[in-house]
């Protein structure tokens, strides 16, 4: 392989996990939480008008979550731009074995199993527009992508990588394919009968279905009146597709690509389409996996495995096998908060030595040729007023196939220049950071990809985690009678007050991990956790309602603190409690763990996600009482958006407030008849309760969570 070259396949005809310690344990995620939330919301439907033209391109580097429905047909892949290492462009496709709804496929097994699709939407491959004929095989039509196994690490040590590579027999394939026009049956849903009254059936009776004629429920066991069983309800009905396979590879290691050459972190293929076949008004493409799972006989460690990721997929026309280079210039990873210790931190305990002194940003030139480059960065507060506005020279930026990536300092760490950026007694502050990075002059062949916005929160909690888990950790002991504590540590710039800790459990299998912890928190004895100053025992692991993702836990009295202090946990088992672990922060030297005696300093690289949550106490709103007598009154959508309907049986509703976790009134409304429209774009994401305030006086109250 020329290695002048970016990693490159060409394809010339079209039909040819985890780390384990004796105490530390990282496994992979059960639950992708922020693909969860993204399926609990009211889904838009995109209605897709005729096939789409070419060119095709995605790089993934604008938007998170789901594909972007204007150019895939299917929901199961997650897009984000924290599990790849030095991707081409900001962003990627993940391939892995969690469904649309973030969790583990219910099929999943160890043997080998269909995990994630993403497939294009219809294509004309059946007409050139730009020369207004028929398309030809000699207009030489090309789709290329990047790919990458999951798995690896910068460093090549154990305890830094990121994902889980796939196996030998797990693989990555590629298909090209269209609709047949047909139908076929799939399967049924399924539907809960209730037994009615008077209804009893032993073993072996038989049910006719009230639902689809002629079929029969035959009883395995004896039901009587009150219990139910389900029964197919409808028929699935799904569309007819013809694939056929054009390329794949069996799982790889990063590793051993990197020792060939040290630049190679993705491969591109490139596949030619040779066959007239496939030149028709409705032509896709998709991309698909075989994963297995892993379970090493510990309880709780099967998880998220065989991770792959794609980026900058691109079909067109007059390509060639030699183009293997993107007239693009980008940014490869996200850029660093602006905090030198902190994620996130509260805003009254800010101080202008936590700024970090620079930026660090990852740039890459995808091209083969020197392009000369523009960098800049702005700050604004929440109220649009600009406190920082950076600009720099152009310089000149070396293909990354002989360069690697971008090494000018003004660029790549250019300083963190402030002004006016002082706490203003407000109780909480937001500030968006915007790169841009850009090919000087009317190059560049993706803008899209040019521009990085980092949004820095200041609220009341510290959090040294980036909010999204890519492993869990745990803690394990070798003893007999297991005595284990995790310790988080923070430092304060004042006295203050601690309310609660929050903490992101991970789902795992069969929850395995439902077993009790006691809450500890702790003051500072020369580095270590000292004196106890907070313990609540018998807690249990949560998964917040709606896939909220982190669960907070209330200290039952407000807690001085002051200087340095821990919050953390102790458990007697061997149970993995299953912490979310953020692999892109390095939170090693703030916390610390202890299966013996001894507090020992941490080897895995990451963060475990744990909170501190600072400030006054928090009051559950006034008269928040529930009648259980009460008219039943619904509210919905939950979570909320833009806006939520509080929709009643009858009409005696007179007033509605809603307020925030803190017990803040933030939205009143007085009901117009049975259903009421309330707006709530214009606050903060979190979680607030609706009081119901009925003609007669009486209150309830309902939960929900705006997103």
């Amino acid at each position: 392989m020329n290695k002048a070259r970016l990693c490159f396949i060409f394809l010339s005809a079209i039909l040819i996990g985890a780390t384990v310690h004796a105490q530390e344990v990282l496994t992979g995620i059960v639950l992708n939480k922020p693909i969860a939330r993204e399926a609990a919301k009211e889904v838009k439907t995109y209605v897709r008008e005729g096939a789409l033209p070419l060119p095709f391109v995605d790089d993934f580097s604008n938007y998170l979550g789901y594909p972007n429905p204007h150019l895939w047909a299917d929901r199961k892949v997650f897009v984000n731009n924290t599990f790849a290492l030095r991707p081409p462009t900001l962003g990627v496709a993940t391939l892995d074995a969690l469904d649309e709804n973030g969790r583990i496929y219910s099929h999943a097994d160890a043997e080998g199993f269909r995990a994630d699709t993403l497939t294009s939407n219809p294509i004309r491959l059946d007409y050139n527009f730009a020369l207004n004929r028929n398309m030809r095989l000699s207009d030489s039509l090309y789709l290329s992508f990047y790919y990458q196994p999951g798995g690896g690490s910068y460093s090549g040590l154990e305890w830094e990588r990121r994902g889980n590579q796939p196996e030998g027999y797990d693989s990555l394939i590629l298909e090209f394919g269209y609709a047949t026009g047909g139908t076929y049956f799939a399967g049924y849903d399924y539907c809960e009968y209730v037994l009615q009254e008077g209804e009893s059936y032993l073993v072996g009776d038989t049910l006719q279905n009230p639902y689809i004629q002629g079929l029969i429920y035959v009883f395995e066991e004896s039901m009587y009146e009150g219990m139910s069983v389900m029964l197919p309800c409808d028929s699935i009905i799904l569309d007819e597709y013809y694939w056929e396979e054009v390329w794949s590879t069996p799982g790889a290691s990063l590793d051993a690509w990197l020792s060939e050459d040290e630049k190679c972190f993705f491969k591109q293929v490139l596949i030619p389409i040779r066959d007239d076949s496939w030149l028709i008004d409705k032509f896709q493409f998709r991309f698909r996996n075989l994963a297995s799972l892993e379970s090493n006989g510990i309880a709780g460690w099967a998880g998220n495995v065989d991770q792959w990721h794609i980026d900058y997929v691109r079909l067109d026309v007059n390509r060639s096998a030699d183009d293997i280079y993107q007239d693009d210039i980008a940014f490869s990873e996200p850029t660093t908060t602006i905090l030198k210790d902190y994620y996130a931190m509260p805003w009254n305990q800010f101080r202008t030595s936590d700024l970090r002194s620079d930026f660090s940003n990852a740039l890459i030139n995808l091209s083969n040729t020197v392009k000369t480059s523009d960098y800049t960065y702005r700050i604004v507060n929440q109220n649009g007023a600009e406190i920082a506005n950076y600009n720099t020279n152009s310089e000149n930026i070396k293909p990354y196939t002989q360069n690697g990536l971008h090494d000018e300092p003004e660029h790549i760490s250019p300083a963190i220049q402030i002004h006016g950026m002082q706490y203003d007694g407000a109780d909480s502050a937001r500030f968006v950071v915007t790169h841009v990075f850009k090919e000087a002059g009317a190059g560049d062949m993706r803008k899209c990809n040019d521009t990085c916005v980092f949004m820095q929160k200041f609220g009341d909690y510290y959090a040294y985690d980036d909010g999204t888990a890519e492993a869990g950790y745990s803690l394990m002991s070798n003893l007999t009678n297991p005595q284990t504590y995790f310790a988080m540590r923070f430092s304060l710039a004042q006295p203050d007050t601690l309310r609660a800790v929050q903490m992101w459990f991970n789902a795992v299998l069969n929850d395995d991990n439902f077993e009790n912890f006691t809450l500890l928190v702790w003051n500072d004895n020369n580095g270590e956790p000292g004196d106890i100053l907070y313990e609540e025992a018998l807690l249990l692991p949560r998964h917040e309602e709606l896939y909220s993702d982190f669960v907070t836990y209330y200290l039952k009295d407000t807690l001085p603190v002051e200087g340095v202090f821990y919050v953390g946990f102790f458990q007697n088992h061997n149970v993995q409690l299953n912490l979310g672990f953020d692999q892109n922060s390095d939170g090693r030297a703030h916390f610390l763990y202890k299966t013996t005696t001894n507090w020992q300093e941490p080897f895995l690289f990451g963060t475990p996600m744990v909170r501190a949550v600072l400030g006054s106490p928090w009051q559950e709103p006034l008269a928040l009482t529930e009648h259980p007598s009460l008219p039943e009154c619904k509210i919905y959508p939950n979570p909320a958006h833009e806006y939520f309907t509080i929709l009643s049986d009858d009409n005696m509703i007179k007033k509605c407030n809603l307020f925030d976790a803190t017990g803040r009134l933030v939205k009143q409304c007085e009901p117009n008849g049975f259903s009421t429209n309330i707006h709530v774009s214009d606050l903060k994401k979190g979680i607030y309760f609706v009081q119901i305030i009925y003609q007669e006086g009486k209150a309830t109250t309902q939960k929900i969570i705006i997103q």
